[in-house]
């Protein structure tokens, strides 16, 4: 397995593997990768969807949290009582607008209010 002691490098967040191990600071693994979130076409990492040894559910660990990434292990900042502790990850809501849709700034605010109560326009 790689990781910071093995010397192969890190590489980025798209070429991690599904099932890849996640350790905490301690190097302790407690869990493994489900899903990777972020924006492939605007290189944005958003963090980790995880299955957690002994937990039921996926859990979440923000790309913050993250210090090392190789395509097989990811190394976070996490103490094993914090990685023990991760909420259930839960899925978030996008509100998704264009400029060219014209209106101003006020026909934004209106659209994200919308948004937010679930009324399409």
């Amino acid at each position: 397995m790689t990781g910071a002691g093995s010397g192969a490098p890190q590489v980025a967040w798209i070429a991690i593997e599904e099932g890849a191990a996640i350790v905490a600071a301690d190097g302790g693994q407690f869990g493994t990768v489900k899903q990777v979130a972020g924006d492939e076409e605007h290189d944005i990492f958003d963090g980790l969807v995880l299955s957690c040894h002994g937990q039921d559910g996926d859990r979440y660990v923000p790309a913050e949290r993250v210090q090392g990434i190789w395509p097989d292990r990811v190394e976070t900042n996490l103490s094993p009582t914090e990685a023990a502790s991760l909420p259930p990850y839960q899925e978030s809501k996008q509100t998704v607008w264009r400029a060219d849709e014209g209106g101003g700034f006020g026909a934004r605010m209106k659209r994200a209010w919308n948004a937010l109560l679930g009324r399409r326009v």
